[in-house]
């Protein structure tokens, strides 16, 4: 999480909000990483004014020489994120059904795949419990074949 790539996209999908930035500004920090705007975003409180501190990390990022991902690419992030987390067993698939949701950005087969298997997220309450591991089982599956491909930002 410390990577400033990481950062980047998670603030775009909205993983992390403009008042977590100064934090995230000092993980960064701590990782090795710096410039005058990093050291000054991770000085600033959470209470600073949001416009600021966004202002701050995109000549952060700048400095860092890190571009801000376009929607489409952060989305397609995330997908791999929770893929690869589901996998790892740090989020369920319900989890990801969450964070997931239907017309996000696809370029894939197996981006496509995931997002279908992951469905709609209120359809889960009316699964029976034999349909309900029926779909945890195909959302793994799709998990697993989307971990195995390249994560759309370099890092």
């Amino acid at each position: 999480m410390d990577q400033p790539v990481t950062i980047a996209w998670q603030y775009v999908v909205g993983l992390i909000f403009p008042e977590d930035l100064p934090m995230a500004a000092a993980h960064v920090l701590a990782a090795g990483y710096d410039s005058p705007s990093l050291r000054d975003l991770a000085g600033r409180s959470r209470r600073t004014d949001t416009e600021e501190t966004a202002a701050l990390f995109e000549g952060t990022t700048n400095e860092l020489g890190v571009r801000i991902p376009d929607d489409e690419t952060a989305e397609r992030c995330l997908l791999h994120h929770m893929a690869t987390r589901l996998c790892t067993g740090a989020v369920s698939p319900r989890d990801a059904a969450a964070r997931v949701w239907q017309g996000i950005a696809c370029l894939t087969a197996p981006e496509y795949a995931f997002v279908q298997a992951v469905g709609e997220e209120y359809y889960l309450d009316h699964l029976s419990p034999e349909d309900f591991r029926t779909w945890e089982n195909a959302v793994r599956l799709a998990a697993e074949a989307l971990a195995r491909t390249a994560f759309p930002l370099a890092r």
